[in-house]
């Protein structure tokens, strides 16, 4: 019997000015990071790391919907996270709340998906030391 080896991902990150940098995909997709105080160009690498837990999630999130032929009118993900005092100060809590509005989704359903996909499915989460927690918010528009 053969292991398959897990495909590598790889991406160049290249110094524009101080500390801004472009992340470049080898299929040209391209990402602003940015570390400046003033006039920012993009999210600084912890902001980039959230929103990449947030959308990794709701990947899988979409796609059981999807499934159960349920129309998305609205779904956000707004994150928050807690970092410790030290240097590094890494992520130590994660809190995901996932806002819904979805005609026909119950509380235990959508709290079955977020789960699966945020425990079991996101390899961004898989990824992370940091203790992940969310929430699950039913019926909300998204805010303007």
């Amino acid at each position: 019997m053969t292991t398959q080896k897990a495909p590598v991902k790889t991406t160049t990150v290249h110094h524009l000015v101080g500390k801004r940098f472009v992340g470049v995909t080898p299929d040209a997709q391209r990402v602003m990071i940015d570390g400046e105080k003033e006039a920012k160009t993009g999210m600084n690498p912890m902001e980039l790391l959230l929103n990449a837990l947030g959308a990794c999630a709701a990947f899988d999130v979409v796609e059981m919907l999807k499934k159960r032929r349920l129309e998305v009118k609205s779904y956000r993900i707004e994150l928050s996270g807690e970092r410790s005092d030290a240097t590094p100060a890494p992520y130590t809590h994660i809190h995901a709340q996932h806002i819904f509005d979805v005609p026909g989704l119950d509380g235990k359903t959508a709290t079955r998906f977020v789960d699966l996909a945020m425990n079991k499915y996101c390899s961004v989460a898989s990824s992370l030391k940091a203790e992940i927690s969310f929430e699950v918010v039913l019926g909300a528009p998204l805010e303007p």
